[in-house]
Order: C-alpha cells, then structure tokens, then sequence
C-alpha cells in the first residue's frame, strides 16, 4: 500500500522528467554524431553504439549537476512539496539548467569541427575579449540551421512535456508525511550521489568520474567526445587547476632523457642580424596543398614557395586552438594538459623569439587584424617581449587604408588588406626586426569580399574558397615585400595555427588532424624538402640556430640545425591523449598507460593499434614523452621557464 502511496508522490512522478532530460541527451549525441560523420565514418556500428552507451553516465552525471537545486527541492520530506508556487519554482530550476545543457551539446555539435574536442570552462575565458560574439553567434545559427532547428525542437520538448506531479497525500498530517517519505527520500539521496560520480559504490576505493574516465572506451582521441557530453566537460573544468607534476622520473633522471634548456655552439659562427618575418595562417591546413596531396589543391602561391624553401613533408600543431599556436611557434611552449593562455600559470615569466632577439638590437611587433585584445593575443604579445601591437584600432588609425570598410564584419580586417598594412609598416620601422602576423580571413563563418565572389568560387569546403583568397592575399604581400632592398636579408617562416574542416578520412586521423605546413624561406637560401619530423616548437629554436644565436635559453622544442636529432621527433596533445611521433611511429598515452602504438607509414588511417609489439621503440619514445610532460608541468608550477643562474642546472 505504502509503494502504491509513494508512486503517487512527486518524488516518484518527478522522475519522469529526469527520464525525459536524460532522453534529450542521448538524442544530442546522436545529433553531434550525424553532425560530425566525417570523423567517425571509418568506425564500425557495434563500437559506435558501445561508445553511445558509455556516455550514457556521463549523461546521468551531467543531468544531476544540472539540476540539483530543483532535486533537493522535490526529495525534502516535508509537505511544503505541495504548494504550487514551490512547483513552479521547482520546474525553473529544472528546465532552465537543462535547456542550456541542450543548447551547449548542440552547440558542439558544430564546432567540433573546429575544436577537435568537447568544449569545457576555457571557452568562456578564451572568448571573453570579444566583442561580437553576439553576432559571430547569430550568424552561425544560419550557418548550422539543421542543428538549430533540431535545438528548437528540443528544447520544446523538455518544456512541453516536464510532467507536474500531482498532490495525493492530502489526508496526511504533516509529520506523518515526513516519517512515511524520509526512507525514500534516503534513497533518493543515494541514487543522486551515485550518479555524480558515476558509481553505486561511494566509498574511498571508488573514486569518483572524470572527463579521464572516457578513455576506457575509446580507440581513438577524438571518440572521447562521443562518451563525454559539453554540460559535464564545462561543469567539471570549472576553476580547476590542471597543472600537477606527475613525477615520473627524479629530478636527475628528467634531465638525462629532456631538457627544454638549449646551450647554442658559440663556435657556430658570427650572429647574422637578419630580419625575421613569421605568419601564422589562419586554419591553413596541409591538407589544403596540392604540392603535399598530388592534386591541384587550393593554396598555389604557397605551393610555388614551398619548393624554394626549407619545407617539411612531416609538420604538426601542438594543439588545435589559435591560442595553443602562438606560444608554440613564438616561444617554444607546448600545449600539454591545458591552454597556456587560460591557465592560472598564463602571467609566468616565459622567453619567446621576441625577447630573446632584443638582446640583440632587434625590434619585435606583432600584427593581428582583429579588435584589440581579441583572443588574448595582445596580453601574449606583452607577456613574450613585443615591443608593440599593431591591430585594428592601429589599421583605423592609418589613412592610407579604408579603415572598417575593410572589416570582415565578424573578426578582422581582411587579410588581402592587413596584409599590404604589415608590409608597408615593415617599410618604417626599424631594422633589424622580428616580427609576427596572423591572419583572420580563412576562419569561420569563411566570407569572402564581395569582389572576389566569383574569382574564388566555392570548393567542396566552407573554407577551401577562404585558402584560395588569403594564399592570393600572401602572393601580393611578397610583391611589395619584394621591393625593398632588405626583402634578400629577410627569414620568412610560414606556418598555420592549426588544421580545419577535413576533406578526407587521411587527415582525420589523431595523428595528421595536426597536419599543418612549415616553411623557412629566404631568397637565395635552403631549398629542401625534408623528411624530418618537425613540429611547431621546432621554430624558434631552429630560427635562432639560423641566426647563429649563442645564449642559452628554453624552448620545447629541437632545433632542425641539430646533428643530435637528425630524426626528430613530435608531441602533442589531443584531449585526452597525449601523442609522440618519432620515426615510423606514432604513440598515444593517457598520462597513466599507453593506449596506442602505430606506424603511420604504412597504417595511415592508424587501424592496427601495435600495442606490445614494439617494445624497445615504445619504452624510448613513452620514456622521451613522460620526461617532456613532466619537465614542462613542473617548470610551469616552479615559473621556471626562461634561463636564470641556476635554471642549466636543473
């Protein structure tokens, strides 16, 4: 009798909405499954389906987080249940939490594609210097149609259906009530807890759930983000430091197998006081290039000028992020764990390619046509030792340009334009410089000036007709470029921040998804196209060894110069799996256990995991990866990044 009392209760009839939540999120995956079917096309339908239920806890977890305000509402023992504003309040605590957590899956469905990984808490800090995401957003909701459409839909149907539970207990008295409900309200308490973390055992030896977790299903790193769902990713990185030092190796034994410190030969040779030009492409993936891809590909300017250069046919990202970029390239910092630019360690004292020439004479500015402080990059540029910031108020202030009638409507002036700006400034300021550009226009929501809509026409991308405009943007800066005398004494290094949409399953993988191109190009210099492997930490060392640089200083990354390490090597993080590439392999780990062993030659789209089969070649490169996640870990806790007395010591 008392059950049959007890499923009439609100307790039992709110449940029914818990279902209904957790329905919703199973369909959002699926949403972000169709919605990102390029990356999971070559996975079979029973893994598939195995990765769908693992996410099925995280769902659970991420619900009960959402709504645990209006969950400690409905289980109190106590007759107030009843009242009909309690209810109304109640449900608001319950819908509101869950239409956003809806919202955010769906949101991630689209820009996956251009994270490579669920989004979590960085996201707000990483975009909170903006100021037209209102409209960036509007127009992605055009953009991504389908997917808001299925949101509205969604989200109709969590508010149209929450179930009201029905009062029934009316002959009870007040403490009646509260001695009959308690037991289950006990019950209910636990199932709550269990559901966070993700087990029915709630004990010391049971730790509880976390993003980590998700790799006990996976075969690939970005199969992480079928199992995991946005709300929980977001919950569980708020506020969190993420830096610890794993303590692999002792302190002696760390130095034997890494070192960040680089100690240049002062026999080298004289330093050359060159200028240094570095651009950072935005979302130019290799795979756009037709010189790397046997095809006519959609970047023909810089494919002429890879073959003039010293280019590599094996060149990665660290991170797939614009702000995992700059201080790779600039300063020889990895993205390992968490973005440097939002971490608590972002104010640490660092060297970069700026600073380090300073003590040579050398001017240092760094151009990026977006708003001001758009994407932290000013306070980067600041923090590496630039002596100035040209941005968008700087291009508004030059009258020989057409101010915001050259601006792209949603993130920068356009590169054809910023780029005949950062040529001309480089004709006035002093000599020698270093300095660094990063372009905009290849990024979404990829538009186009209006002129150049039928030169440029669409390609089997959004963003292969932005490549085509902005590599034709970078052949007329080399023309002005050309024109000044000091144009033969000049390094260029062009690069790419990280990759973009993918074409084909071969540049989806966990390994070439960080696919980007690397030149070093000076008239009348190296012409090689090498094999070695070469990563975007390699930059800075290997332009200083250029230079004949002799002070010693710290970058994580090898220079190409370096007889040392004719092979190279390459690490970089792809959440949740750290990943080294060194000679024909190719190694995944989870900061615990390895948990993939390829060779990328022959197994392109790494569907034979050789985990125990190698095991001299898997033991030196897991040996080599610990050593530089724990050396860049502590030294980012200790803010021992740059050269003092002691630091060659340690």
């Amino acid at each position: 009798m008392l059950i049959k009392k007890f499923l009439k209760h609100p307790i039992a009839q709110y449940a029914l909405n818990y279902f209904l939540a957790f329905l919703l999120f199973v369909i959002c995956r699926i949403i972000f499954i169709i919605a990102n079917q390029n990356y999971y096309s070559g996975t079979e339908t029973s893994h598939l389906l195995t990765l769908i239920c693992s996410g099925l806890k995280f769902d659970f977890a991420a619900i009960f987080y959402l709504t645990v305000v209006s969950f400690i509402m409905m289980i109190l023992p106590f007759k107030l249940v009843f009242n009909t504003l309690y209810q109304k309040i109640a449900k608001c605590f319950f819908i509101i939490p869950i239409v956003l957590g809806i919202c955010a899956n769906i949101f991630d469905a689209a820009f996956f594609s251009f994270n490579g990984r669920r989004t979590n808490f960085s996201f707000f800090k990483e975009f909170s210097n903006e100021n037209n995401l209102f409209g960036i957003f509007l127009k992605g909701l055009i953009d991504f149609w389908p997917l808001t459409i299925a949101a509205i839909i969604l989200i109709f149907i969590v508010i149209r259906f929450y179930y009201k539970p029905k009062t029934d207990f009316a002959e009870f008295s007040a403490k009646r009530y509260s001695l009959k409900v308690l037991p289950f309200t006990i019950i209910c308490i636990y199932f709550f807890m269990a559901g966070l973390r993700g087990s029915f055992f709630i004990d010391a030896d049971h730790r509880p759930m976390n993003m980590n977790n998700a790799n006990e299903y996976i075969k690939k790193s970005n199969e992480s983000a079928i199992v995991l769902n946005t709300p929980y990713c977001i919950l569980r990185t708020a506020g969190k430091p993420t830096f610890a030092n794993p303590k692999y190796f002792d302190d002696n034994e760390l130095v034997s197998i890494f070192t960040p410190v680089h100690t240049p030969d002062s026999s080298a040779g004289e330093f050359k006081n060159m200028n240094v030009v570095i651009i950072i492409l935005e979302s130019f993936g290799k795979e756009y290039s037709g010189l790397f891809n046997g095809y006519k590909g959609f970047s023909p300017f810089l494919d002429s000028l890879y073959t003039e250069g010293l280019t590599f046919k094996n060149s990665f990202a660290t991170g797939r992020k614009s702000i995992d970029a700059m201080p790779s390239i600039l300063a020889g910092i990895p993205y390992l764990t968490d973005h440097f630019f939002m971490s608590m360690y972002s104010n640490n004292k660092v060297n970069s390619i700026a600073s380090l020439l300073k003590s040579k004479g050398y001017y240092s500015a760094f151009y990026h046509g977006a708003p001001n402080g758009s994407m932290g990059f000013l306070h980067f540029a600041r923090l590496a030792g630039f002596h100035d910031y040209f941005g968008m108020t700087e291009y508004c202030q030059d009258s020989s340009f057409s101010a915001m009638d050259d601006f792209d409507g949603h993130w920068a002036i356009w590169d054809e334009e910023f780029l005949q700006y950062y040529a001309k400034s480089m004709g006035e300021i002093p000599q020698p410089f270093v300095t660094v550009c990063f372009t905009a226009s290849s990024h979404n929501p990829f538009r186009l000036p209006a002129r150049y809509k039928n030169q440029f026409p669409e390609g089997p991308k959004p963003i292969t007709k932005c490549v085509e405009y902005t590599d034709n943007a970078l052949r007329l800066f080399f023309n002005t470029m050309r024109q000044y005398p000091w144009f033969g004494n000049t390094l260029f290094v062009i690069t790419a921040d990280h990759t973009n949409q993918i074409l084909s399953k071969k540049y989806s993988t966990d390994r070439n998804i960080f696919s980007v191109p690397i030149l070093f190009y000076q008239e009348n210099g190296i012409k090689k196209m090498s094999d070695k492997l070469f990563g975007q930490t390699d930059i800075t060392p290997t332009i200083l060894d250029y230079l004949n640089f002799d002070e010693p200083y710290i970058a994580f990354g090898h220079s190409y110069f370096d007889q040392n390490d004719t092979l190279g090597y390459v690490v970089n993080y792809s959440e949740p799996l750290y990943q080294i590439s060194k000679g024909e392999y190719f190694l995944q780990f989870d900061g615990q256990n390895e948990t993939g062993f390829f060779r990328p030659n022959t197994d392109v789209l790494l569907k034979s995991n050789l985990l125990g089969k190698y095991p001299t070649e898997e033991a030196e490169m897991l040996k080599i990866l610990k050593a530089e996640i724990q050396s860049y870990h502590t030294r980012m806790i200790e803010n021992n990044m740059t050269i003092t007395k002691t630091s060659t010591e340690k």
